[in-house]
């Protein structure tokens, strides 16, 4: 990981930090060489990012497609985004690729890019959230 991929407010596992129950961690503050995280100041190298899943997509403002749901295509205000066992494809209407991501804070980031907004994942909702980055 770089310290340049990171904004403050971006999650990370922080399993080596925190209670296993309670590891989901933001980005508060980035220096030249660590990020701050709840009090703890960690080199790039420690935070561990999350996948994005299909409940964190549901937890964070996108929904499912009726028609498509095999597919898993889900579509939030602003793009719409693919999901398989390679991460995240999101697209416009015109299908065209935007960009690739595998992980939360990526989504983040890009989504923040074109929006302006950020995204508020719900982790109280998104059991599977802990057990699929252990």
């Amino acid at each position: 990981m770089k310290l340049q991929e990171l904004r403050i407010g971006n999650f990370f596992d922080a399993r080596t930090y925190y209670d296993a129950t309670d590891r989901i961690r933001r980005v508060t503050e980035i220096s030249k060489k660590q990020a701050h995280i709840d009090g703890k100041w960690l080199n790039p190298d420690e935070l561990v990012p999350i996948y994005v899943t299909e409940e964190i997509l549901l937890n964070s403002g996108f929904t499912q497609f009726e028609w498509l749901k095999e597919s898993s295509v889900f579509e939030c205000e602003f793009f719409k985004c693919l999901l398989d066992h390679t991460g995240v494809n999101l697209f416009c209407d015109n299908l065209k690729n935007l960009k690739p991501i595998k992980y939360l804070h990526e989504l983040q980031n890009l989504y923040f890019d074109l929006t302006g907004q950020e995204i508020e994942p719900n982790f109280n909702n998104i059991n599977a959230t802990k057990k699929e980055i252990a």
